[in-house]
Order: structure tokens, then C-alpha cells, then sequence
């Protein structure tokens, strides 16, 4: 049985925040991290479907090689020797470019090369270009094979060679037969003009003798030039045989999958982590809340304890882990000062968080303070507390186990002090599911009147711990809430904001405050953590039965 809404009012002492103040998304690291499995796994996965697609190519190998032009304002067949502009030389390479995609020099290259490809196809397999600096031209060809991409890449800068060398031979030709034919017209001049009477050479016939060994000269220059310079190359370093194919690139493809991949994951990683909000840190809770963050404690893993045997105290835990319970029971006893009470119900948002671990610390640190602890096991289903004490069932046995009391009769507090249990931490009362006792319930949705034993019992304590069932999992939790003269809740790392959200609203329908959150940190994996769960699931196999919660193994 709950209270109606109308007592809402009452519980204005906190106020969470509204939601819009987290309508900003997530960092896309910590989006990264929480859904890390599932990226790591689509990077994987795009790795190998990059993989995949990149043996599906057809293979190419690609030859390169390089050729330098001769400066075509240096020494030419008819040149004056003038060097050009830059945008001259831009053209000029660009001519040579042109000359070496013709029809001339690429049929020159396949007779070479003995190919039978088509003209088509081989220039569709080069790519001739000018360096940046005009200082070169490239000749990159690709093909299936890699030693006739090689041929090929040479065969073009070797006909282009043979063909300017051919043609310079040409020009040079016909300009070494003008020049003969010019100087033989003025020998015959100058054979016809009359000699002078004292024997010397007349002006005219000087100056025509000076314009014959000028011929004669400029004819040896370009027979000279056209040795040297016929084909226009200064160099021309040839392709070598490629040793690798250019395509396709495994490793380039399946780096560009992994990166595909985690991009994707990584936008919808952050998309989702946008839509469900979780608490990451200690302090994202009590935005949601409006209340104070009581300590924060590690998550601890369950003890071993031999069927037949209880537990009799908590596991000790390091000196930093009591600290963090110690302070976690200094706020609980200031805020139970704010409210007036002493019994607290400590629950949580859903199953798993630690919450019977939790109180069974606190109460251990509390004890340790010289406190009196009474801890009451109010979850009827699960009885954790109770299973942890072996006290899970009733018999007609005194000292924990409870006295028959007659139906419909109130349980005096003669037979709850018959069923504490005296424990390291505390008293423990736990629950006795038998049907004939009026401390269980008419069935397992309805809650425990923990009033009934607080009222019977509770002065004798100074703290009242109520172990509740987790708020959006039992339908009793908060009958049993509001019995008490406070709720604390144990929040993991983790849990969704949109929960707490849930929580803030339905602990809204009681009048017992919220005074505060303990916040339950994530494990810290190390090698005694692989190492203690070894030795669990070895000693699960003779017997051993997990029944309550023991610190973290720490690296």
C-alpha cells in the first residue's frame, strides 16, 4: 500500500533538475567508451569487409619513368641560344607531352614493345604529365603485368627519342643543304669576280670569302648539334620493374574500412549515448536527484562461503574502502538529523546494485563507531540479507528463526528481539517467509511492515537500517519506503539518467524524503581481479556457493 500523489507536497525538500539541462549531448569519447564493444567490433568489421572488397580489384601494377627535355633555349639545330620564360618553357613542355601521346611515337613504342594492344588501350594506360618545376616530364603506365608495364613506360620515352632525333635530322638536313647551296652560289661569285692588278683580293671578294667560312662553320655546328642534341633529352632515367601491384592496396583498403567503421560507429555511438544518457560520474545523479551525494564506494564482488555456513561479519576491507563507509555513515547521521529519525530504507534503482552489500557495510562502519545497528531485511523475494545469515526459512528454532505467533495477532516485541540474529555488523532481522507468521505478508506483493518492528524494537538501536527492494523492480518497495523516516539510494555507475528520472517521479508518491545517493564506482579490472574469478569458477566445482559481497580484488 502506497500513499496517493496528494502527499507529494509534503516532499518539497529536494527538487531534481529539469531536463532540458541535459539535452546536451555527450562528449564523443565518453560516447566511444561506453559502447566500446560494439565499435571495436564495427571497426573489425569494416577492416575486413575493406579487405574483402580490395581482392576483388583486378591486380595493376604501375612503372614510372622519368625524362628530362634539353633546355630549349640552349643549343638547337637553328637556335639562337636565348633561354625562355617560364610560361614558355609551360608550353614548350606541354608540346612535348603532347608529341609523346601521338600516333608517331606510341606506334613507334608498340613495334618496340611488341604489344598487340591498340592505340586506345595504350593510352589509356598512360599518364604523361610535366613535373611541378618544369624541370621533367613522367611516363607512369599501368598494367597487369609488371614487367610489360615496366617495356611499356621505357618503350614510349625511347620512340619519343628516336622520333625528335629523327625529325632533328630532318631540319638539320635541310638546313645543311641550304646553307651548301648558298655557299656554292657565292664560291661561284667569287670565282667569277676579276682579280686585282697587284694580285690582292678585292673588298667585294674578301667580303665574300668571309660569308663562305661562315657557311662552312654554321654547317660543322649543325652537324655537331644534331650528334648531340638530336633527340632533345638530356637524361632519361628508365622505369624499373615494379616489385609490388599498385592495386590493390590490402592494407590501405582495410585501414580505410577499420576508419569507415569507427566513424560510423563512432556517430552512432554518440547518437545513442544522446538518447539514453547515462551517469558517468559521481555528480550526474544528483543533478537528477536535487540531492547530496553521500560517499562514493567501489562495486564488490561476492564472498565464498561453504553451504551450511553463515557469514558472521562483512569481509575486512583496505583501510581506503572503510574510509569511504565511515564517511557515507558521518552524512547519513547528518541528515537524519535534518528529517528526525534513525530508520533508513536503503534501495536502489533496479536489481544488481550492490544494495544488500552496501548496507551491510555501512552498518559494519557504523558498528565500528560504536554503534548499535539494526538491519531488517524488507525484500521479500530476494531475501539477500537473510540467505546471507542462512536464515532464509523459519523453523521452530529461537535465536533468529522466529516463535509461531497466531494469525491475525500483532508480533510483540518479545518475538522480534527471538529473531535477531547477532552478527558482527549488528543485529540482523530477516525475513521469515512462513505463511503462519504474521511478520510475512499475504503474498509476495505486499510489503513488510517494517513499521510495526521499528516501533517494537527501534529504540533500542541508533541506526535502523532496511534493506528495500530496488524501486523499479518490486511493487513493494515503496510500501516499504514509506516506513521509514528516510530513503537512501544506491546508484551504480552506469545507469541509465532517464531511470533516475523514473525513481525521482515515483519516490514522489510518499512522504518519506530522499535524503541522498551513494554512488557505487565502476570495478578496476587487474590481474588478481582474472585471478580471483579463476579461482571462483574452480572452487564453484566443490561446493563453493556465492551468496553475499566482498571487496574488489584490486591490481
Amino acid at each position: 500500500m502506497i500513499d496517493p500523489p496528494t502527499e507529494s507536497a509534503v516532499n518539497d525538500r529536494w527538487q531534481g533538475e529539469a531536463d532540458g539541462s541535459w539535452s546536451d549531448r555527450p562528449g564523443i569519447v565518453a560516447s566511444l567508451l561506453r559502447f566500446r564493444m560494439i565499435v571495436v567490433a564495427a571497426t573489425l568489421l569494416g577492416a575486413v569487409a575493406g579487405y574483402g572488397l580490395a581482392q576483388l580489384l583486378p591486380v595493376r601494377y604501375q612503372a614510372e619513368a622519368s625524362l628530362i627535355p634539353a633546355d630549349p633555349g640552349g643549343p638547337s639545330v637553328l637556335g639562337s641560344g636565348a633561354s625562355l620564360s617560364s610560361s614558355d618553357r609551360q608550353v614548350y613542355l606541354a608540346k612535348q607531352v603532347d608529341l609523346m601521346t601521338s600516333r608517331v611515337v606510341l606506334d613507334r613504342a608498340l613495334e618496340l614493345t611488341g604489344s598487340s594492344q591498340s592505340l586506345r588501350e595504350v593510352r589509356e594506360s598512360l599518364e604523361i604529365q610535366a613535373s611541378a618545376d618544369m624541370a621533367s616530364i613522367s611516363i607512369l603506365a599501368t598494367g597487369a603485368d609488371a614487367r610489360s608495364t615496366a617495356a611499356l613506360a621505357n618503350a614510349v620515352g625511347t620512340a619519343y627519342e628516336q622520333v625528335t632525333a629523327e625529325r632533328a635530322a630532318e631540319v638539320a638536313d635541310r638546313a645543311t643543304a641550304g646553307l651548301e647551296k648558298i655557299r656554292k652560289r657565292l664560291q661561284a661569285e667569287l670565282d667569277a669576280s676579276p682579280a686585282s692588278p697587284n694580285g690582292r683580293l678585292t673588298s667585294r671578294q674578301q667580303d665574300l670569302r668571309a660569308q663562305i667560312t661562315d657557311l662552312q662553320q654554321r654547317e660543322q655546328d649543325i652537324t655537331v648539334q644534331t650528334q648531340v642534341f638530336a633527340s632533345g633529352v638530356e637524361n632519361f632515367e628508365h622505369a624499373e620493374r615494379p616489385t609490388s601491384p599498385s592495386q590493390p592496396k590490402l592494407k590501405l583498403a582495410a585501414a580505410l574500412g577499420a576508419l569507415l567503421g569507427l566513424l560510423g560507429a563512432g556517430a552512432w555511438a554518440w547518437w545513442a549515448a544522446a538518447r539514453n544518457r547515462r551517469a558517468e560520474g559521481r555528480g550526474d545523479p544528483g543533478r537528477i536527484l536535487g540531492v547530496p551525494l553521500l560517499g562514493e564506494v567501489p562495486r564488490l564482488s561476492s564472498p565464498q562461503v561453504r553451504v551450511g555456513r553463515p557469514v558472521a561479519a562483512p569481509p575486512v576491507l583496505e583501510p581506503s574502502l572503510e574510509d569511504a563507509y565511515h564517511l557515507v555513515v558521518a552524512s547519513l547521521q547528518h541528515e537524519l538529523a535534518g528529517v528526525g529519525g534513525k530508520s533508513i530504507a536503503v534501495t536502489s534503482v533496479g536489481p544488481g546494485d550492490s544494495t544488500t552489500s552496501t548496507a551491510l557495510q555501512i552498518a559494519n562502519a557504523a558498528s565500528q563507531e560504536n554503534r548499535k545497528i539494526l538491519l531488517i531485511d524488507a525484500d521479500v523475494r530476494a531475501r539477500h540479507l537473510s540467505e546471507l545469515f542462512r536464515f532464509a526459512q523459519v523453523t521452530p528454532e529461537p535465536n533468529g528463526h522466529g516463535l509461531p505467533v497466531p494469525a491475525g495477532e500483532r508480533v510483540r516485541a518479545k518475538e522480534y528481539i527471538y529473531r535477531l540474529v547477532s552478527t558482527d555488523s549488528g543485529m540482523v532481522l530477516p525475513v521469515a517467509p512462513n505463511r503462519t507468521d504474521s511478520w510475512h505478508p499475504a503474498g509476495s506483493y505486499h510489503a513488510v511492515d517494517v513499521r510495526d518492528a521499528v516501533r517494537s524494537i527501534g529504540e533500542m538501536f541508533d541506526l535502523v537500517l532496511i534493506d528495500t527492494p530496488a524501486l523499479l523492480a518490486s511493487s513493494t518497495a515503496l510500501g516499504v519506503a514509506r516506513q521509514a523516516d528516510g530513503v537512501v539510494l544506491v546508484v551504480s555507475h552506469g545507469v541509465s539518467l532517464s531511470q533516475l528520472r523514473d525513481v525521482h517521479e515515483r519516490l514522489a508518491f510518499v512522504k518519506t524524503p530522499l535524503i541522498g545517493y551513494i554512488y557505487v564506482r565502476p570495478r578496476r579490472p587487474g590481474l588478481r581481479t582474472l585471478w580471483g574469478r579463476v579461482r571462483r569458477g574452480l572452487e564453484s566445482r566443490t561446493g563453493v556457493r556465492r551468496v553475499a559481497v566482498e571487496p574488489e580484488e584490486r591490481a
